[in-house]
């Protein structure tokens, strides 16, 4: 089931009549003038149903107005995964999907014409278990641990973290629960062990008879891991250009606007759309408030974090060394550049009339 959301400018029916003499006379006709026509949404793909927490941004410029603001006609639509939503870009159904950035460059990799144009720099995976009994790595082996999907973004956090334990994904059993079913599962005792977000902790903490065990962080493996990135395809971008440039000004002007203590709970109401109640959400919203889990004031595609991810998933095998992957490969930041100029012109106080 797919969750849609739309918002744009309202079509304005502009009728001009055009009348001609002779016809007036003749039959007395009136034709009319086409209307302006009203730009196609531009449709982003969003992973979980009911969406990850990273799509509280989306969320935000969609139903604060920062899309519409900026001229910006925008759907949402959920998938099961990130990776389904990127097979959705791949197929032409949808314009542009948040992908784990893992699985973006091993396709890129392959000669996928994909483009990331925006980004989520910060990781937050953590490998948590609610069974006190198994807390360290050497119990990890032959353990049965959840993931999103093969490929997914999990799935690549959980391949980095094992590295921690001198183990692969071949030495433990992985079972796919997609978004919200991966939190119920370990709350109805169902699982023992999985990958999990910060807000996800959050939500079992507060339902479990006892909290939950960090057994591995990815930032223990390494905290210069890159985590998402918008993508679209090459074509797509040069087609819609100004259209992505609208949409990037959206999510830039509602960064700061989640961060200002004084809309915590406005964001957090709108939080609840990934199943969190509001003050599991604003509890959530502050842990990634702090460590600026949506950049602020940057495209979140920076040069350092993007090598060291390419460079860990050589490693992983998940990228070919021979493809020679480089950061000029994978992103492209004139839009998100060409968006926070629109963004801090809209912001200039305007200057008093003279009387």
């Amino acid at each position: 089931m797919k969750k849609v959301h739309d918002v744009g400018m309202r079509r304005v029916a502009g009728l001009a009549l055009v009348v001609s003499l002779a016809l007036m006379t003749a039959a007395g006709a009136a034709f009319a003038s086409p209307a302006a026509k009203k730009a196609d949404p531009l449709t982003i793909g969003l992973p979980g149903v009911p969406p990850v927490f990273m799509a509280v941004r989306s969320e935000t410029a969609l139903q604060k107005g920062f899309y519409k603001k900026y001229g910006a006609n925008v759907e949402l639509k959920l998938f099961q995964t990130g990776t389904d939503a990127v097979k959705a870009v791949q197929a032409g159904q949808i314009d542009a999907a948040w992908s784990p950035t893992p699985f973006t460059l091993s396709l890129i990799a392959k000669g996928t014409p994909l483009v990331a144009i925006e980004g989520l720099d910060v990781v937050d995976w953590v490998l948590l278990s609610s069974d006190s009994g198994t807390t360290s790595c050497s119990q990890l082996k032959g353990q049965t641990i959840s993931i999103d999907a093969i490929g997914g973004a999990r799935y690549g956090a959980l391949q980095a973290m094992l590295r921690k334990c001198n183990l692969t994904v071949d030495d433990v059993k992985v079972v796919s629960l997609p978004g919200d079913a991966a939190v119920q599962a370990m709350l109805a005792g169902q699982i023992k062990l999985g990958v999990y977000h910060m807000d996800e902790q959050a939500e079992m903490d507060q339902k479990l008879k006892s909290p939950t065990k960090t057994v591995i962080a990815l930032t223990d493996v390494d905290p210069y891991q890159h985590y998402d990135m918008l993508i679209t395809t090459k074509d797509n971008l040069k087609a819609k250009y100004n259209q992505f440039v609208k949409v990037l000004a959206g999510d830039i002007a509602a960064t700061p606007y989640m961060y200002n203590p004084k809309n915590l709970q406005t964001v957090a109401k709108i939080a609840t759309v990934t199943g969190r109640d509001q003050s599991t959400a604003a509890a959530a919203i502050k842990k990634y408030a702090a460590i600026k889990w949506w950049p602020l004031n940057a495209s979140g595609l920076g040069i350092g974090k993007i090598t060291r991810t390419i460079g860990l998933n050589v490693k992983l095998g998940n990228i070919p060394a021979s493809a020679n992957l480089k950061w000029a490969d994978v992103v492209d930041t004139k839009p998100w550049k060409a968006a926070y100029k629109l963004v801090q012109k809209s912001q200039k106080p305007k200057a008093a009339k003279k009387k």
